[in-house]
């Protein structure tokens, strides 16, 4: 029996899980769940870097407290945010939210000193704001005095990591992220780190994912009275461990979408597809456990549902999110579609407004109830995977035959069968714990308890639960299908 533990970081909370492999399966544990999120500051936003930290401690005490006999710790979190560490050691600053608004209007500054198509062929990463290209930018636009006095950049998993007692480095999944790595000499991009005029000394080492970071500080194990517990560098960024879970048998072609907050739905491969093609369509190459590469696209997600949510909250009215799903699927199929990606929905804020707004500058029926706001969203997030897929195969030259759905949003049924309607293809849902398995596979991975990642697939797939949806009026769907695409083009 061996025992990992698992920190798990998303946008809004964190987890502490216990994993355990014994006779070729995996059990999970959640031992501590902490909330997670923004915090506003004089006009920015930034992260509670040292408050999660000290989350992560307690989950760390409570799974010593129940005797487990870790072999590893490792840690995922979200893409492309980072810590500026001085020479001294501590944070250079407070590490910024990847929704700051500094980088709003950094675009155009940026292509001025690097051209876009440039940065593509360097990177072939998608465009988007919050990328760690874009908030450097604004650091070195703004002249923000933290890069003078910083020494290293860390990604937010491996800072993390280096609070615990790890080495000062960059995972590759996570280092992908970026927009500042070339995935052809599987180095940083120096080409435009100099373009933005960054010192070299910041950008740590690369290392692979699964791999050993070092052990627990001294001063912890004496404050926890344990051994030197190894720090485990797994797929940090939490989609590329959420990807390293699809329970697939290796037999049809493939695709992912990770669902939750993001939506990140592409496939799996051994190289990077960096044409013109795919920079047309804005897709990412991003880094995956067993040094593969994810080529995918970034969608908004159930991150509009959410903040639907929340604005209701604010107003008294409170829904669960059955609630929730029971109105939507009541309300009028195909009466108003928005672009998931429209960056009016980047930001947190009053969401049912913006979505209303969204239809009336296109000409649609205002959404006016809860049931028809939530319908609106989930349809719309359906005809985008269907969209994706499209672009995807056109890319790739070859038909995709399922898509595995796994995250949080496995739990969402609705959207589940709206994804299998519009794509007119199986939806294969689960595990809905993927990013916690993927985890713990990445540690097992790096002590040799698991051999390939193949080998973790199937421990996967043989100890958890999927359910596989099948299309329904896919006719009905395919029409509606013309009408998002001349509402959103």
């Amino acid at each position: 029996m061996k025992q990992f533990l698992a920190f798990d970081l998303g946008a809004s909370s964190g987890r502490a899980i216990l994993g355990t492999l014994v006779d070729g399966k995996i059990s999970l544990q959640e031992l501590h769940r902490f909330e997670n999120g923004g915090v506003a500051v004089n006009g920015g936003l930034f992260w509670n870097t040292l408050g999660l930290f000290k989350e992560m401690k307690t989950g760390l005490q409570k799974a010593l407290e129940i005797g487990a006999e870790l072999s590893g710790i490792a840690i995922d979190t979200w893409g492309v945010d980072y810590a500026l560490i001085d020479q001294n050691g501590f944070f250079a600053g407070m590490p910024r939210h990847y929704r700051d608004s500094r980088t709003d209007e950094v675009m155009p500054w940026t292509f001025q000193r690097i051209p876009q198509e440039e940065i593509y062929r360097e990177t072939g990463i998608q465009f988007m704001s919050l990328n760690t290209i874009f908030q450097l930018a604004a650091a070195v636009r703004d002249q923000e005095p933290t890069l003078k006095i910083a020494e290293k950049l860390l990604f937010t998993p491996n800072a993390l990591t280096w609070l615990f007692g790890g080495k000062v480095c960059a995972e590759y999944s996570i280092a992908t992220t970026s927009q500042l790595y070339n995935p052809q000499t599987r180095d940083w991009s120096w080409k435009i780190i100099d373009a933005l005029g960054l010192p070299h000394s910041l950008f740590p080492e690369i290392v692979p994912s699964c791999s050993i970071a070092g052990t627990l500080s001294p001063a912890l194990q004496a404050e926890y009275k344990c051994g030197p517990i190894p720090l485990i560098l797994v797929g940090s960024h939490d989609t590329a461990s959420a990807v390293a879970a699809v329970p697939a048998n290796g037999e049809q072609s493939w695709a992912y979408l990770s669902s939750g907050t993001w939506s990140l739905l592409g496939v799996e491969l051994d190289a990077p597809v960096i044409t013109e093609k795919a920079l047309q369509a804005n897709y990412t190459n991003e880094g995956g456990v067993g040094g593969k590469i994810r080529f995918l696209k970034n969608i908004m997600g159930l991150w509009l549902i959410q903040e639907c949510r929340q604005e209701w909250n604010r107003r008294g009215k409170t829904f669960s999110f059955d609630e929730m799903d029971n109105m939507a699927e009541q309300a009028e199929p195909f009466r108003s579609f928005v672009d998931p990606n429209d960056p009016s929905f980047i930001a947190p804020g009053d969401m049912p407004a913006r979505i209303q707004a969204y239809c009336r500058k296109t000409g649609q029926p205002i959404p006016e109830t809860p049931g028809q706001i939530i319908r609106s969203a989930l349809e719309s997030l359906a005809m985008r995977y269907l969209q994706t897929m499209q672009e995807l195969e056109d890319i790739l030259g070859r038909k995709l035959d399922v898509l595995h759905l796994v995250g949080g949003g496995c739990l969402n049924k609705i959207l589940n069968q709206f994804t299998a309607n519009a794509i007119n293809r199986p939806v294969v849902t689960g595990p809905v714990e993927a990013t916690a398995l993927g985890n713990i596979v990445g540690q097992a991975l790096a002590t040799g308890d698991i051999k390939t990642l193949q080998e973790g697939r199937d421990i996967i797939r043989n100890c958890t639960e999927t359910i596989t949806w099948q299309p329904q009026n896919a006719a009905a769907w395919q029409q509606a299908f013309q009408k998002y695409c001349q509402i959103t083009k």
